[in-house]
């Protein structure tokens, strides 16, 4: 009688071994990997705290009191503010991935311009993070270099001569900016003409013509989707 084969173990696959992982799978970190050490592995360890608010609802005054950073998970987040003298202007456009610093005055508002999923970075942990974890002092700085840059790129878009021009400068920026670290090939069909309007610094019928300009010359499309970039560095450079 033949001796049976000795049963071989299979080899193990070390690349299968589980790993550590952010607790939720569309973890606005994992993007553009930053906070590492804030999120941590598991739901219980992560600092951040999960919240949503509706399209067109504007962002609770609690968030700049008891946090310090907004992180967009999924929708788009319009920053205002309010001039003693004028009414409030729109400044900034925050999309999936990106930062929004939240400051204390009570002219620094904002709304949700989508439905909006948001991880806020409470503020009475910051300070000990800041000093004690040189990678999440160093995301903070990120953020807060993203949001001026965000900004100020929107600033000079608006100062441009004609409407026609703010307009194309506008869509070309938010664009680029809305969801580091990629750019956008389509604006998201929640951020309507009216927010794009008060980001461009133009009444909402100057917008409308604009747009239209901008379709004929085959710049951009609109669709049931959004808008449609078909030609960023045209688009960046169109005057009227």
């Amino acid at each position: 009688m033949l001796p049976l084969p000795l049963a071989i173990e299979p080899p193990v696959r070390r690349d299968l071994a589980p790993r550590a992982q952010a607790h939720c799978v569309e973890c606005p970190t994992a993007r553009t990997g930053c906070f590492e050490a804030a999120v941590g592995v598991g739901a219980s360890s992560c600092r951040f705290v999960k919240t949503t608010l509706s399209a067109r609802a504007p962002i609770p005054a609690a968030w700049s009191t008891e946090y310090a950073l907004a992180l967009v998970r999924r929708g788009v987040l319009v920053r205002t503010r309010t001039a003693s003298d004028g009414p409030a202007i729109a400044i900034d456009c925050v999309g999936p991935g990106a930062g929004m610093p939240l400051g204390r005055t009570n002219g620094d508002v904002g709304y949700a311009a989508t439905e909006v999923l948001v991880c806020l970075y409470p503020r009475a942990g910051m300070d000990a993070a800041l000093t004690g974890e040189q990678g999440t002092a160093r995301d903070v700085i990120d953020v807060i270099s993203g949001a001026l840059e965000r900004v100020e790129r929107l600033a000079e878009a608006r100062g441009q001569a004609s409407a026609d021009g703010r307009v194309a400068r506008v869509l070309a920026v938010i664009a680029e900016t809305l969801a580091p670290p990629s750019r956008r090939e389509r604006l998201p069909h929640g951020l309507q003409q009216r927010d794009l309007a008060r980001l461009a610094g133009v009444r909402h019928e100057s917008f409308c013509r604009a747009l239209g300009k901008l379709e004929r010359a085959r710049l951009v499309r609109r669709d049931a989707d959004g808008i449609a970039i078909l030609a960023h560095e045209a688009l960046a450079t169109f005057s009227g």
